[in-house]
């Protein structure tokens, strides 16, 4: 990991595809020092943003699991819903004991957009018509000066190294479009496992690997992101890599 030698103004620490269960694809070890490490970082994160998939069936004890290992990360938590939290009704339980599965989070200069990309008991994602309206009277009225930070499960453009590209936001074209028109500075992304950072004009795109999934790819291992905001809108992002 590179060292960022300015204090960046905020930061958010990225991770995703914990698939927490105790039926088998879950490493609750790596899980566990992730959350020591980014309890020790310094300076510590304004926010934590899971990418989703926190659970690996949206059954209730996966969630019952994950409502307490996430006790374990001390920051605050912002929580995307993945493909795997909406199997077996799952998003039932998301909604009760998680977070709304779309809210925007108002952090002054900085606005958070959780919006849900999975189709329940489907893998492929996509957003529709209605929540791209809805995003795009949001950034209209916003101040000039807002950081916009747009939060979803499912890859925006397809991932190198991930296998056979099927899970693209289904809608992905009117979504690029969009958030290129409205200058959205960050979007925050899981799904394959897969760490990728690509910037398309002024806005930075940024998959998290898993953090604790026993299906890794290759040898990429688990890993999270941490995301430095400087003073002048710079974005850095690092990898923190647990092997």
């Amino acid at each position: 990991m590179m060292v960022n030698l300015m204090e960046p103004v905020y930061r958010i620490v990225h991770i995703s595809d914990t698939h927490i269960t105790k039926y088998g694809q879950f490493l609750e070890e790596k899980f566990d020092e992730a959350a020591k490490k980014i309890g020790g970082l310094e300076p510590p994160p304004n926010m934590v943003v899971h990418t989703g998939d926190l659970t690996d069936n949206g059954v209730l004890a996966d969630y019952e699991f994950a409502v307490e290992k996430l006790k374990m990360i001390g920051s605050k938590v912002i929580v995307a819903a993945g493909n795997h939290d909406e199997r077996n009704y799952g998003q039932s339980l998301f909604r009760e004991m998680i977070s709304p599965l779309e809210y925007e989070l108002d952090e002054g200069e900085y606005r958070f957009f959780v919006v849900n990309s999975p189709q329940p008991d489907r893998d492929e994602g996509r957003l529709g018509r209605r929540r791209q309206s809805y995003l795009e009277e949001r950034f209209k009225n916003l101040p000039v000066d807002s950081f916009k930070i747009l939060v979803f499960h499912h890859h925006l453009v397809p991932v190198p190294h991930s296998g056979r590209e099927t899970n693209v936001l289904e809608d992905a074209g009117d979504i690029l479009e969009m958030v290129l028109r409205f200058d959205v500075d960050l979007i925050l992304m899981g799904h394959r496992h897969v760490r990728r950072v690509l910037r398309v004009e002024d806005t930075m795109l940024v998959n998290a690997g898993t953090l604790s999934s026993t299906r890794t790819r290759g040898r990429f291992g688990h890993s999270f992101n941490i995301i430095d905001i400087e003073s002048d809108g710079r974005v850095e992002v690092n990898e923190f890599n647990l092997g």
